[in-house]
């Protein structure tokens, strides 16, 4: 029913402080009445809206649909008791506002996914398959490259109750689930098709965000783009690497208010039809983590900073430190 990721909106107590990060990230901003939204560049579709609140926070996520898929969710939601609610926050488009079992704002909309801005895409040579004959991958002017994010693709946010929060987005919304790791963590995907995970849900004794993943073209946009954030002060956190879990490179940086990012590239995709994916149940995280990372994580990488405030997620924390 949903079919894809339309945005998010974070509360946080200094909307310039937000500004000077996400730009430096590589997002472009714009004034919205209070607010600030920031898109991709070249990309007709806002990506993270913030707002001004203290202490930050995760306000909503914002999913799209067609005419369809908006009458079978109003269904879905009558059918499971769930109450429908006049817009909590002022934004730019119309549809449905209701609360999922965290008790966290989901808006969905009806629209059509706005495509990322066209760029050439890097030609990689592998053994057997070369595609880049005759011209260099990198030169003297490759260190002047910067990320230029795609597209929001991910997010993943902290649940008191993973398996209720499964059963909620796979019967009300559609989603399906990609893989999943005990009650700790699970990896959802839109029923349509496409990214191995667009929501991700992960223990804690309460709701909140735990990252934001963007698209980026290649390995070395995502090594530029982290590189870039820790040379302006910003805290590294787990990367470079590649997960299990959707098999993509990552690197995470922390925002200004603990919260983190991730770059990303070469996601697993799932196609509609999707009978011959094997859903993965690991005993724990750390079997989803990585396949190999450069450093592991941070101590507090599965921390959540949201109110209240320095909650661990404990058994997530446990988890990874086992692994």
């Amino acid at each position: 029913m949903i079919r894809f990721l339309h945005h998010v909106g974070l509360s946080v107590p200094d909307l310039e402080v937000g500004r000077a990060f996400y730009e430096t990230f590589g997002l472009e901003a714009r004034v919205s009445g209070d607010h600030l939204v920031l898109r991709c560049k070249g990309r007709a579709q806002d990506q993270i809206r913030l707002m001004p609140g203290s202490p930050k926070r995760l306000s909503y996520v914002a999913y799209g649909t067609d005419a369809e898929g908006i009458k079978q969710i109003r269904k879905n939601l009558k059918k499971h008791n769930v109450t429908l609610h006049d817009a909590p926050f002022e934004i730019d488009t119309q549809g449905l506002w209701f609360l999922d079992p965290s008790n966290d704002w989901v808006h969905v909309c009806e629209g059509v996914e706005a495509p990322a801005s066209p760029r050439p895409t890097p030609e990689v040579n592998t053994h057997g398959r070369y595609r880049r004959i005759g011209e260099r991958a990198c030169d003297l002017t490759s260190s002047s490259r910067e990320a230029s994010p795609l597209r929001l693709g991910h997010l993943i946010k902290f649940s008191p109750d993973v398996d209720r929060s499964v059963a909620f987005y796979t019967q009300v919304l559609g989603m399906k689930v990609s893989d999943k790791a005990a009650d700790i963590l699970a990896f959802l995907r839109f029923g349509c098709g496409g990214d191995h995970h667009a929501l991700g849900l992960a223990k804690s004794s309460h709701s909140g965000l735990h990252h934001l993943s963007f698209e980026v073209m290649d390995i070395d946009e995502i090594e530029l783009g982290a590189q870039n954030l820790i040379s302006k002060g910003y805290t590294n956190a787990f990367g470079l690497g590649r997960h299990v879990g959707g098999s993509n490179y990552f690197h995470y940086i922390r925002d200004p208010w603990n919260s983190l990012v991730e770059y990303f590239w070469d996601i697993d995709v799932v196609p509609e039809d999707d009978s011959d994916w094997v859903v993965l149940n690991a005993s724990g995280p750390h079997e989803l983590a990585a396949v190999w990372a450069v450093s592991p994580p941070q101590e507090d990488f599965a921390q959540n900073y949201e109110a209240p405030a320095d909650a661990a997620s404990p058994a997530l924390l446990e988890a990874l430190a086992n692994g």
